[in-house]
């Protein structure tokens, strides 16, 4: 089998397949915390692709996390409890990160890590996955 062409897509109905099939399972565990998608502004995401140009990042993590009561001063009521996802971009091997030291590859830089979409359900506008 050869090497894996990135830039490929995911065909629609397969992709539809996909969600369709997480989210049998994170509903059956947790049906109030079930989050279809996250919604993120272009300008939030252009600023973190500006950020990981730099020549010391080499790309982005994508966490799924859960909000939780330590951040409902700073969320929406409607996203208490729900699944989200967290971004954080990664060092490049040898990179000098906050601490002083040296970065493994693709370490985490949590300096900046984002959050803050628009979650399916409820803004649920454009969705065809």
């Amino acid at each position: 089998m050869g090497e894996l062409d990135k830039s490929t897509p995911i065909d629609k109905v397969i992709a539809q397949e996909m969600v369709s099939a997480y989210g049998v399972d994170a509903k059956s565990i947790n049906d109030q915390a079930y989050t279809k998608a996250v919604w993120f502004p272009a300008d939030q995401i252009l600023e973190i692709a500006q950020k990981i140009n730099d020549g010391k990042h080499d790309g982005l993590r994508i966490y799924f996390a859960k909000y939780i009561t330590a951040s409902e001063d700073e969320i929406p009521v409607s996203h208490r409890g729900r699944n989200t996802v967290l971004l954080v971009p990664t060092f490049g091997a040898n990179q000098t990160n906050r601490l002083g030291a040296l970065t493994e590859l693709h370490e985490d830089d949590t300096e900046d890590i984002q959050n803050r979409g628009t979650l399916c359900p409820t803004m649920c506008d454009g969705v065809e996955l």
